[in-house]
């Protein structure tokens, strides 16, 4: 069995991959990868199984198996045989959650684009096609949230990027009906730092969450208070990003066609913020329940203003949500969730990416 594999030398694509390396009835696994920062795309690869090796003693010989294209190699697929089981993982994706009408074409070109453009040229040599996309393609519908986001539920999308993933999965499910191969959708909520004991709490990019605390921690603390606008009753869905990898490792050989990858509760989001928040040392914040935001927010001060025109344009939409949380009964058949603290979590990684000072690994 042959792997073809896209965003390797992401967060979560390049945990994928080391898990990949585990699996001995796997051949050959062929990356998409592109040159960045003055790296070759074969030195940015053996960079991140150089780091993995410290923990995972696969990765040592792990170049046996990998076979690096830039873009115009990759996409001939002249290295490929029709008559080999070939999977492909198409776990690249261009994260932007801005709700500029003038980014919509870009969003949606580098996802649903980009993944109808892999389906095309691939389709004729693939038994398989599991796309990763997110567990908020399903947008802000509040509620128990079930694996199937296409038995007749409305989507009610935040911004373009959930709504270009909902898009891809919609396009891949029909396409691959059309072509018969065998689809597989699965959808990682927020990723967090690792949960696994040999390298607690690293995640190799900082997102999201991680986002409201380095804003705290890099801008000079403003003696006005800032006020945060939120739901007082809705949560953030965090997930630690091996623990995401390993699932996907497995479930990529079951007859699954959708899953959410997700944790079984909710972290609540104010007493979340507040952890996240304090451990930077920040102490000029505050929260304002959404539902009054309109009268407490008129008159913005300084770090308000700056807060709302940065950061809490992307955020807002989604501490301002409905209540949810998510079905994980099968997900758990298949691997068990960790069992662990969820706010002492998300204030550990947080303290993490302090240490590092927020920085990304640049491999």
């Amino acid at each position: 069995m042959n792997i073809i594999l896209t965003g390797a030398s992401g967060t979560l694509g390049s945990q994928i991959l080391i898990e990949l390396l585990n699996k001995e009835h796997i051949k050959n696994i062929f990356l998409l990868v592109r040159a960045k920062n003055g790296k070759t795309a074969l030195d940015r690869i053996k960079n991140i199984l150089k780091i993995s090796s410290q923990t995972n003693s696969n990765c040592e010989n792990g170049l046996v198996k990998i076979n690096v294209f830039d873009t115009d190699e990759f996409f001939t697929a002249s290295y490929l045989n029709k008559s080999d089981i070939n999977y492909f993982i198409h776990c690249a994706g261009y994260v932007n959650l801005s709700t500029k009408t003038k980014e919509k074409n870009r969003i949606f070109g580098e996802n649903l684009g980009f993944t109808k453009k892999i389906f095309q040229t691939f389709s004729s040599y693939i038994t398989k096609f599991t796309y990763i996309s997110t567990a908020f393609s399903i947008g802000d519908v509040g509620g128990l949230i079930g694996n199937d986001f296409h038995n007749g539920i409305r989507p009610r999308h935040r911004n373009f990027y959930e709504e270009s993933k909902y898009h891809s999965e919609r396009y891949l499910l029909e396409a691959g009906k059309a072509n018969n191969i065998s689809i597989q959708i699965l959808r990682p909520s927020v990723l967090g730092g690792n949960i696994g004991e040999k390298s607690k709490y690293f995640i190799s990019k900082y997102m999201v969450y991680y986002l409201l605390g380095k804003f705290c921690f890099k801008n000079p603390h403003s003696e006005d208070t800032f006020r945060i606008k939120a739901n007082f009753k809705t949560g953030l869905n965090i997930i630690p990003v091996d623990f995401v990898a390993k699932v996907i490792a497995n479930v990529v050989f079951k007859n699954i066609q959708q899953l959410n990858i997700t944790h079984s509760k909710c972290t609540n989001l104010v007493n979340g913020m507040k952890r996240i928040i304090e451990t930077v040392d920040a102490t000029n914040f505050t929260f304002v329940n959404a539902l009054h935001v309109n009268e407490q927010l008129q008159n913005k001060n300084e770090a308000e203003k700056f807060y709302y025109d940065s950061l809490g344009v992307y955020l807002n939409p989604y501490l301002i949500s409905k209540p949810y949380e998510y079905d994980t009964q099968l997900l758990e058949s298949i691997v068990p969730i960790p069992n662990y603290d969820l706010e002492d979590y998300l204030e550990q990684t947080i303290s993490y990416a302090k240490s590092k000072n927020f920085k990304n690994e640049r491999w």
